[in-house]
Order: structure tokens, then sequence, then C-alpha cells
């Protein structure tokens, strides 16, 4: 589809979704190469993409397109090799390559390669001679369960472990595990804006790597993020350090205990929860604490919507949306609320 006409087909689909306050437009992307991560699963003598609504088929990927150019190169010299391996057969749980997970930072060109294995062991020291000098970060990670995902234990570190990437000088760490957004430039776009909202003491909760708390902090009086995932939050202080930003503090917590036992005041929340949206009853802790504005960034129109319906004290402000996924049906929706005179 032309990208001017996937750009209105998501307009008409936000708007369908929210019946209610409706977005303008939705913020043109780079429509192809912008993608930082591709998860590449390995099972039965292929390495790719599973097919769409097939659970056992996959299919050989040699190439993406919307993936950046570095990474593409880096899975292209690497995949003969790979399918020289045994891979993994997720139906019957048994072999030993389960994902080569790729990551190239947007903005410093470093390249992180991972390899998710169902073993401790490292059977791939041909590949990893092959492409050392070619990547930043090479790290084998632990998934040994029965749950399908690339994500897991790092139990070897080949090289450095991490990659960086650069925000208008912010410096992020980015680890194996931890979450950071999967379009750079349009993810910039967004923390500029909610940079412009942001002010007083503020929280931000499922804070990831720091990405927005460090972001904004140069406009805050004092930022408080709240992170699950202890890789996350380890790195997000090693950012904060690495950038001597001193008003902005890490906790390691789940969100709806943190809300549970914080007295806090806050002039200002910012959210950006996973597509699932926020847990079952934080909106409603967050609709009593009363801070003048909320700033939610959702990757799901659906659970944005259903989590704004629970706060009866904002008003949707501003509501836009970015396409931060081109080619794909999925939008990024950045909604400003404000609390209800």
């Amino acid at each position: 589809m032309a990208y001017n006409d996937q750009l209105l087909l998501k307009k008409e689909m936000v708007n369908d979704i929210l019946a209610g306050p409706e977005v303008a437009c939705v913020h043109p992307s780079s429509p192809y190469r912008y993608r930082n991560r591709m998860d590449f699963v390995t099972a039965f003598g292929k390495c790719g993409l599973r097919r769409a609504g097939s659970y056992r088929s996959v299919v050989d990927i040699t190439a993406c397109h919307i993936m950046q150019e570095k990474s593409c190169s880096v899975y292209q010299k690497i995949r003969p090799r790979i399918l020289d391996t045994v891979g993994y057969d997720y139906i019957i749980h048994s072999g030993y390559l389960r994902y080569v997970v790729i990551r190239e930072a947007r903005y410093t060109g470093q390249v992180m390669l991972n390899f998710v294995t169902a073993e401790r062991e490292n059977r791939l020291q041909t590949v990893i001679e092959s492409i050392a000098d070619d990547v930043h970060s090479i790290s084998f990670i632990y998934n040994g369960g029965f749950a399908d995902v690339s994500f897991g234990e790092v139990y070897d570190t080949i090289k450095n472990g991490h990659i960086e990437e650069s925000f208008d000088g912010i410096r992020y760490r980015i680890t194996p595990n931890s979450f950071f957004q999967s379009n750079a430039e349009t993810a910039l776009e967004i923390y500029r804006r909610i940079r412009k909202e942001a002010a007083g003491r503020v929280l931000d909760l499922c804070a990831g790597v720091g990405s927005i708390s460090l972001f904004i902090a140069g406009a805050a009086e004092y930022v408080t993020g709240v992170e699950m995932s202890r890789e996350a939050a380890d790195a997000a202080n090693m950012n904060k350090q690495a950038n001597r930003i001193e008003n902005v503090e890490f906790i390691c917590s789940d969100v709806k205990e943190f809300l549970g036992s914080s007295g806090g005041d806050y002039d200002t929340i910012v959210l950006d929860p996973p597509r699932s949206g926020m847990q079952p009853g934080v909106m409603e802790y967050l609709d009593r604490r009363m801070a003048r504005k909320i700033i939610y960034m959702s990757c799901n129109p659906a659970s944005f919507r259903d989590d704004v319906a629970a706060l009866g004290n904002y008003t949707i402000d501003t509501i836009e949306a970015y396409d931060m996924f081109p080619q794909t049906p999925h939008v990024e929706l950045l909604g400003i609320l404000k609390r209800a005179e």
C-alpha cells in the first residue's frame, strides 16, 4: 500500500477505536529502514519469521526492508552459518538455538547480536568469529522453558554486553533484555513533545532504561522513574550516572505496589506501558493522585482508550498519533490529559 494511504488508513482506524476524541493526522516516519530490533526465529531448518496465523510455520527471511542497514548486513552475513546450526523445534521443545536477535542504535550505529539458546553452551564460535569485528556487543541468553520468548538469563557475554544510543546528547545503555523504542527517529520526536509538557515533580511509570526520565530531566524539578525489570532499572541508574543527571531517581518495583506504598505528590505523571496497557487498578490509583497532568504514550489505541476511560478526574487535552511502525497495522499515540477543574 502506498505510504500516504497507510497513514490515512491508520488515522481512520485510530479514530474508530477511540470513538470520541479524534486525531487530526498520523505523523509520518521513514517508511523503510527504521526498525532497530529484529527477532529471527530459528526452527525447522529455517531462519526467519513466523507465518502470520500459523504457529507451526516459519518463513525463511534472507533480508528485511524495515530493519536498519547495518543490522541487515550482519544478518545476511551470519545467516548461512546459522542454518548449519541445530535450531529449536518449539512444537516438541527440542533443539539448541531458538532466536537470533539483532539490535542497532540509530544515532551511534552500534549493533548488538544476541543468541537465545535452550542450553547454556556456546556452539556458535564460527558464527561469532565471522562477525565479531562488525558488531559492538555479543551475548548468549538462556531460555530453557516452554514459553516462546526471545529473552531470558544472560549467561555468557562474548563482547561488551550492551550498546549505546544517543538522543539529543543523552546517552542510553541498552542491555540484551531491556526495552528500547523500536523506531528511534519517531521516539525522539515524541520525547521532545513530552519534554515540552513535563513540569514540576514528575513520576515516570514503566520507565525502562530511563529513556524518558533522563530526556525530560532538564525540564522538570525532579523525576522518579519506576521500573519492574531489575536489568532495566540497573541500566537506568548507569545511564543516570553516565549522563551526570542529579534530579532523577529510579526505583525497581511493580507499578501497582509502588503506588500503593508511596505517598509522594507529583505534578506530572508519564505512562509508557506495554501493549496490554496499565495493570488493573493502576488508573484508579492515578485518578486519586490528582496530578495536574498525565502524559500517556501508548502503542495500542484500544488499551489507551480503556485506561483513559477509568480516569474520572481528567479530560483529554490533546491526542496525537505517530507512525512508529510503518508497513504494519500498528500506531503510537501520545495523549495529554489534564485534571478537570
